[in-house]
């Protein structure tokens, strides 16, 4: 049987212990990603791009939230209906055809 000599300096454990740490963290970005996405719907992403739907509007006062087309979806907390979209959507997205709430 062959003896490794390898020497353990403190910049190999540390850079071990990062490697680590971030082998670690990538799910927790996946599931925060996959989080950010539950208001999808693929049968709707061709209208969707359509009409540049955006899941974070460049103007808070015209989200989702405040277009008469959406409504709280009361299964999913996070997302809303759009009657356009015939789908899920982020409360704080955008889209071409907003129209203010009267």
């Amino acid at each position: 049987m062959r003896k490794l000599n390898v020497e353990l300096t403190r910049r190999h454990i540390v850079g071990l212990g990062m490697q680590i740490v971030s082998v670690c963290a990538l799910p927790l970005g996946v599931m925060r990603a996959k989080a950010a996405d539950t208001c999808t719907d693929a049968a709707s992403e061709s209208l969707r791009n359509s009409l540049h739907y955006t899941a974070a509007a460049p103007d808070p006062k015209q989200a989702c939230s405040g277009c008469a087309f959406f409504s709280q979806d009361d299964a999913k907390q996070t997302c809303g209906k759009c009657m356009i979209m015939s789908g899920p959507v982020n409360p704080k997205g955008h889209c071409d055809s907003w129209s203010m709430k009267e």
